[in-house]
C-alpha cells in the first residue's frame, strides 16, 4: 500500500481511502488537500447550526491536515471552535481560523446553512429534530432548523464529511455519487424531510456501554450533548493509542493513554452516576458485574465476534449493537423475549466445537473441559501439547473454567495485536453511533418501532439505500437451544421472564 504519510493518526482513514483502489484516483494523497469549513449566520445561530459545525470541527480535523475554519464576521462561534480545536488537533498542520478566504483556493468547502454553491466544490448541510440534510448539487436546503436534536446534527455532519472525502480522492460516481438536497430522516430511517418528535426534557438512562472506541466515541458526543439523567457503566480494557487520533472524534494528543473506559467516565460524570471498568468484557461478566446492579440495556460498540458473545451472554434485556465495515455502518437490536436474532445468531464463529476450540487455547484435554469446576493438575500439563505445557503449567490449582476464561482474553488480545490498524474513517463510526442513539432514545420511550433487526447502510453511498433487517433467532442457536437456562439467569438477576420484558 502506499500512502502519503507514515503518521499512526491518520493511518486508518488512509487505509480506508486506500481500500477504494482505481476508483479513488486522488487516494494516495487526499490527507494534504486544503478544506473550508464554514456556514451562514443565520442557520449557524440555531442550536442545530452550532452542532452541525462544531462536530464537523471534529471530523473533518481527523481526515486532513489543511483545515481552515471561515466564521460569519457576527458569530459569537470563535470561542466555542477555538475550544474544540485546543482540545482535539494534532499533526504537524492544526485547523485554523481565518478572517477571509479564497474560497476557489480549496478542494472542498462544507458550508453549514441552507444555499448551495455548484460553481465551487461545496457541500451544505444542516439538520432539523431527526433530519439531516445534505446538499451538493444545484438544490438548496431547508432553512428550518428550528427543532434541536444533537443526533440529527451528527448524522448531518457525517454526511457532509463523507461528501468532502468523496471530492478528496476524486471518488468515481459509480461507488458513490454526490448528493443532491438529500434529508433522511433517522426517526423513520426514510429519505424524506421527516423531524419526528421533539427530544423531551430529560431522558433517564441506565445502560452498560462496552467499547469506547470510534463507534464509542459517537455514542459518548452524543450522551455529552443530550439531557440525560441516571447511571451508566463503561467497560474497555484498552488505552487510547496515536492511531486513535484520527478515528475518535472526542479525543486529543492528552488523551493518549488514557483508558478509555476512565476516559468515558470522567467525561459523563457531571451528568451521570458513571463508572469505568478498564477490563476485558469477559473477565467484567465473571467477576465485576456481580457487584453492580444488574443490566438491562446494553450498548456494544465492538469489532470482533468473541467480545460481542461476550456482551450477549449477559442476557440482558435489549443488546444495541453499533458496528462498521470500511464504509458500512449499521447498528442492530437484539430484545430477548421475542423471536428477533440474538449477537450470537448475527456473528456466528467459524464452524468448529467448541470443545475443541477450547482444548486448542488451553492445552487441555476436551474430556477434562466437561468438568468445569474441577482444577488443573500436573497430569493435566503432562497430557498437554509441548507448546502448551508451560502456560498451563502456571494455572494448576486453578478451575478449569477460569483457566479457560483466561485463555479466551489471551487470545482476544494476541488477535487485536495482530489485528493492526484496519480501515476506519470517523465519519462511518458516527453514523453508527447516530443509529444507536436513535434506538436508545425510542426503546427508553417506547416511540413505535421502526425497524426489526436494524439498519444498514454505505456512507459513501447514502441511507437513502439502506437495508433494514429482520432476522429470526436461529434454530441451532444457544438462545434457543438453552433458553431456559437463560431465562432462569435472568431471574436470578432479576430481570422479567421472556414475554414479559421492559426495556426500562
Amino acid at each position: 500500500m502506499t500512502i502519503e504519510t507514515d503518521q499512526l493518526d491518520l493511518s486508518r482513514s488512509v487505509a480506508a481511502a486506500d481500500s477504494l483502489g482505481d476508483r479513488a484516483p486522488e487516494r494516495h494523497r487526499f490527507t494534504t488537500k486544503r478544506v473550508l469549513l464554514t456556514g451562514e449566520l443565520e442557520i449557524l445561530e440555531t442550536q442545530n447550526g452550532k452542532d452541525c459545525l462544531l462536530a464537523a470541527v471534529r471530523m473533518l480535523s481527523k481526515m486532513v491536515r489543511g483545515v481552515c475554519i471561515l466564521l460569519p464576521e457576527a458569530s459569537p462561534l470563535e470561542t466555542d471552535v477555538s475550544r474544540v480545536l485546543k482540545s482535539i488537533s494534532f499533526g504537524a498542520h492544526p485547523p485554523v481560523i481565518v478572517k477571509d478566504a479564497d474560497l476557489k483556493s480549496f478542494d472542498a468547502i462544507l458550508s453549514v446553512g441552507s444555499n448551495v454553491r455548484p460553481d465551487l466544490p461545496s457541500t451544505t448541510i444542516n439538520s432539523n429534530g431527526w433530519t439531516a440534510r445534505v446538499s451538493s448539487g444545484p438544490t438548496p436546503l431547508s432553512r428550518d432548523c428550528t427543532q434541536p436534536n444533537p443526533v440529527g446534527a451528527l448524522a448531518a455532519a457525517s454526511l457532509g464529511a463523507a461528501e468532502v472525502f468523496k471530492r478528496l480522492i476524486k471518488l468515481i460516481p459509480e461507488r458513490g455519487e454526490l448528493f443532491d438536497a438529500l434529508a433522511f430522516s433517522l426517526y423513520s430511517y426514510d429519505a424524506k424531510d421527516e423531524p419526528g418528535p421533539p427530544l423531551p426534557d430529560s431522558i433517564p438512562i441506565d445502560i452498560l456501554l462496552v467499547g469506547v472506541g470510534a463507534i464509542g466515541n459517537g455514542v459518548l458526543f452524543l450522551l455529552d450533548a443530550l439531557p440525560i439523567s441516571g447511571r451508566a457503566v463503561f467497560v474497555d480494557n484498552q488505552s487510547f493509542g496515536e492511531e486513535n487520533l484520527g478515528t475518535c472524534i472526542l479525543i486529543g494528543p492528552k488523551d493518549i493513554g488514557s483508558p478509555k473506559a476512565q476516559f468515558a467516565e470522567t467525561l459523563l460524570s457531571k451528568k451521570l452516576i458513571c463508572l469505568g471498568f478498564p477490563q476485558d468484557i469477559v473477565e467484567f461478566n465473571a467477576i465485576t458485574v456481580k457487584k453492580l446492579p444488574y443490566p438491562k440495556i446494553v450498548l456494544s460498540a465492538l469489532d470482533q465476534i468473541e467480545p460481542r458473545h461476550a456482551v450477549q451472554s449477559l442476557w440482558p434485556n435489549l443488546v444495541i449493537d453499533g458496528a462498521i465495515g470500511t464504509f458500512a455502518c449499521e447498528a442492530t437490536l437484539h430484545p430477548w423475549g421475542e423471536d428477533l436474532s440474538c449477537l450470537f445468531c448475527d456473528f456466528e464463529r467459524p464452524p468448529e466445537r467448541s470443545e475443541e476450540l477450547e482444548s486448542k487455547l488451553t492445552g487441555l484435554r476436551e474430556e477434562r473441559l466437561g468438568d468445569i469446576t474441577s482444577l488443573v493438575t500436573d497430569e493435566d500439563v503432562r497430557a498437554a501439547p509441548i507448546e502448551k505445557r508451560a502456560w498451563l503449567r502456571t494455572q494448576i490449582g486453578k478451575e478449569i473454567c477460569s483457566v479457560v476464561s483466561e485463555a479466551t482474553v489471551e487470545k482476544l488480545s494476541r488477535e487485536a495485536q495482530q489485528k493492526g490498524f484496519e480501515p476506519s474513517i470517523p465519519f462511518v463510526a458516527c453514523l453508527s453511533a447516530c443509529i444507536m442513539i436513535t434506538e436508545l432514545v425510542r426503546q427508553t420511550f417506547q416511540w413505535p418501532r421502526v425497524i426489526e433487526t436494524g439498519f444498514q447502510f454505505d456512507a459513501l453511498m447514502g441511507p437513502q439505500y439502506g437495508i433494514r433487517k429482520a432476522h429470526s433467532r436461529k434454530p441451532n442457536c444457544i438462545c434457543v437451544q438453552r433458553k431456559r437456562i437463560i431465562d432462569a439467569l435472568r431471574t436470578k438477576h432479576g430481570l422479567e421472564p421472556a414475554g414479559a420484558t421492559s426495556t426500562n
